[in-house]
């Protein structure tokens, strides 16, 4: 076997040190970060809200939930409930203390924090003898309605809609996926537009206050492979991360693909030679509106993280996160502090504030003030 040569290429960064610092401008540091078990966990769903409480699922199906005060994360409570695995998990937009949360048992759970972590509603459909496994779900930005996904039970797959206040569904589709569906993503202030994605290749785009399914479906969108991630970045436009880690940008308005991104693209923007190492986390718009892309490689010891943003088609370095410590699954980003929340593999929540705030210690203030604001206008339950 010694005249075997192992050619394979190892992925590495294509500029040295001194370029790397100059073309990812956008500094970013850890404000704080911690762990979420003493033992190895994976975590792969993460959420915020205004509050800055940020719910994380662990590989035994459980939610902790954390709150960020200043530049620490103090633990608030463990849930725990779901039958089979737990696939989503989303913060209340208007209630601080109620998170969601969606599993394979076929239910929705609604949790709230100041209970000791207890489930005060489930949502399921109690006529229907059919289990329908749910591997996605989001609540629309007013917080009035749900909507989870299911995977493919006897050749249909199920968008099925709830009404906050009320634990029977108000209906659902399921002609217009042929697959398990992976991701429903509500418009970021309208309660009527929904996107999902699904294995089959499809993005729809419904106006879920049509009467019936064929006249809520908008458009179709053919991405042409599995949806990973969908993201919002404004009124109109769509991002979808797809399975093999290819980027794709879509208008909604009117249906047309704005631009598509391949892996080795990316690879190639984060200054990573191997695009079979690069990995997609997620997309969000920042706080000047830039739309960004977080994205890593497996290389090495796994932990290189960066971010690119889209300008006029096109992905220009952003941020070298040169401080993460694992392979990054998941992010949540909070516009109005300019705060972004990474957790992954390794089961850390890290979170990452801009260099500038960081320095002047602004970034407390701005915590501090956000909290008392919260204090006064706390919403009522709808």
């Amino acid at each position: 076997m010694s005249d075997i040569i192992d050619t394979e290429e190892i992925d590495r960064d294509t500029v040295d040190v001194e370029v790397l610092e100059q073309q990812f401008k956008n500094k970013y540091k850890l404000l704080t970060e911690t762990a979420v078990s003493l033992t190895k966990s994976y975590i792969n769903k993460l959420h915020g809200n205004k509050s800055l409480k940020l719910a994380v699922s662990q590989s035994d199906n459980s939610i902790e939930v954390y709150q960020l005060n200043n530049s620490s994360l103090t633990k608030v409570c463990r849930l725990s409930g779901h039958a089979k695995g737990l696939t989503e998990v989303v913060c209340d937009p208007k209630e601080e203390h109620q998170i969601y949360s969606s599993g394979l048992d076929g239910v929705l759970k609604l949790w709230d924090t100041r209970t000791s972590g207890s489930c005060v509603q489930e949502y399921k459909d109690e006529e229907e003898e059919l289990l329908r496994p749910y591997e996605c779900m989001d609540v629309s930005h007013n917080g009035r309605v749900m909507c989870a996904g299911s995977q493919l039970v006897e050749d249909d797959a199920y968008l099925v809609f709830w009404d906050q206040r009320v634990t029977k569904p108000l209906g659902g589709y399921w002609n217009s996926h042929t697959d398990d569906i992976t991701q429903v993503k509500f418009h970021q202030t309208r309660m009527d537009i929904l996107a999902t994605g699904s294995l089959d290749g499809l993005v729809n785009i419904f106006n879920v206050m049509e009467q019936t399914e064929d006249d809520a479906l908008m458009y179709s969108l053919n991405v042409e492979n599995s949806t990973e991630k969908l993201s919002w970045l404004d009124e109109k436009h769509v991002a979808c991360i797809t399975q093999s880690n290819d980027l794709q940008l879509w208008n909604t308005d009117n249906g047309d693909m704005v631009k598509s991104f391949t892996r080795d693209k990316v690879a190639r923007s984060i200054k990573r030679s191997k695009g079979d190492d690069c990995y997609l986390v997620d997309m969000y718009s920042s706080i000047d509106d830039s739309a960004v892309l977080l994205a890593g490689s497996y290389g090495g010891d796994g932990h290189v993280l960066r971010s690119v943003t889209i300008e006029e088609k096109k992905l220009y370095p952003s941020t070298n996160f040169s401080h993460n410590k694992q392979t990054v699954r998941c992010c949540w980003y909070d516009k109005d502090r300019d705060l972004l929340v990474t957790t992954g593999e390794s089961g850390l929540i890290s979170v990452w504030t801009s260099g500038e705030c960081a320095e002047n210690g602004t970034i407390s203030k701005k915590l501090s003030s956000s909290m008392k604001q919260l204090q006064v206008k706390r919403h009522k339950p709808y």
